[in-house]
């Protein structure tokens, strides 16, 4: 989305750790939009565009992998990552999609790979790998804006991403948001109340 006249842009670098298997357990990071909203003054941001960026500090170029798992191991196995923006902290990430009260946008990376015998050459080893990406991103589910008075917080959870690079570090999630600063009515506010009770 290309930035309108009256367009803030703002960015922020959030860390995440995975444990040793490969897993982060639900946690948030904060955007501090205490510049832009305030419920006192009637001040908000109408939320156009939420990017995701994760990064790898440890790869060649910080780059994080396209593939989340080890490639070699025999069996059938799955690494997901799950990103969201919201303005509601949920305790469980499963309870998380396009229809949940108070979410913007939605990211999930997932590989799964199957390895019958691994010890066997390439050209004859029964093998499969599929790698998806899904985006639900704030224009496609509040093309005008998703007004918000509040922080917004950034979840994010990973499970079975057992690639070595990847187990036991500290990594990134860069976020950017472009938004636009607006006055909020009391109908805006009655519109909040009634998305955040949508299901």
């Amino acid at each position: 989305m290309a930035k309108g006249s009256n367009d803030v842009i703002l960015r922020d670098r959030l860390q995440f750790d995975i444990d040793t298997n490969g897993n982060t357990a639900l946690v948030y990071g904060r955007v501090d939009l205490s510049d832009y909203v305030s419920i006192v003054e009637n001040k908000g941001l109408a939320i156009k565009e939420v990017r995701f960026q994760l990064r790898d500090p440890s790869a060649g170029l910080g780059t994080w992998p396209s593939v989340m798992l080890d490639p070699f191991i025999a069996g059938t196995f799955s690494s997901t990552v799950k990103i969201f923006a919201t303005t509601t902290a949920y305790e469980l990430i499963t309870d998380v999609g396009i229809a949940s009260p108070n979410v913007l946008c939605v990211m999930t990376k997932e590989s799964t790979n199957y390895v019958a015998d691994p010890t066997q050459p390439l050209a004859t080893r029964n093998s499969s790998l599929v790698v998806t990406d899904e985006w639900y991103g704030t224009p496609d589910l509040h093309p005008e804006g998703y007004d918000v008075v509040a922080d917004l917080l950034i979840g994010i959870g990973l499970n079975n991403c057992d690639l070595t690079q990847l187990q036991s570090s500290t990594c990134e999630l860069d976020v950017m948001i472009i938004a636009e600063p607006k006055k909020i009515t009391q109908k805006d506010m009655t519109q909040m109340l009634t998305q955040a009770q949508d299901l």
